[in-house]
């Protein structure tokens, strides 16, 4: 009998150690938050989206404004840039919430 409770209390003792490795990496994925490979992939579309997309909103404001205007090409170019700094304040702010 003796033998049998020593395996029990070792087999206890095995379990107890494995619920509390998994509630430190739970503890620190609640933590941290999630920092997975595809997460990451996720945030750089995000990112790259939050430039692109005013970028040529500002491209078509600008085209637009210049096919109206007659003039050059000089909306197109002001609000391309206009629309690339908004998206990197944009994408700037959106970083440094997840960080």
């Amino acid at each position: 009998m003796t033998a049998e409770k020593a395996e029990r209390g070792r087999g206890r003792d095995a379990f107890l150690a494995e619920v509390q490795r998994r509630r430190e990496r739970h503890e620190e994925h609640v933590r941290d938050g999630d920092s997975s490979f595809w997460r990451s992939v996720g945030m750089a579309g995000t990112v790259g989206w939050s430039i692109s997309v005013p970028a040529a909103l500002g491209v078509l404001l600008g085209r637009w404004l210049d096919g109206r205007l007659d003039s050059a090409q000089i909306f197109t170019v002001f609000f391309l840039l206009v629309g690339v700094i908004i998206g990197c304040i944009t994408a700037w702010r959106m970083i440094k919430e997840k960080i």
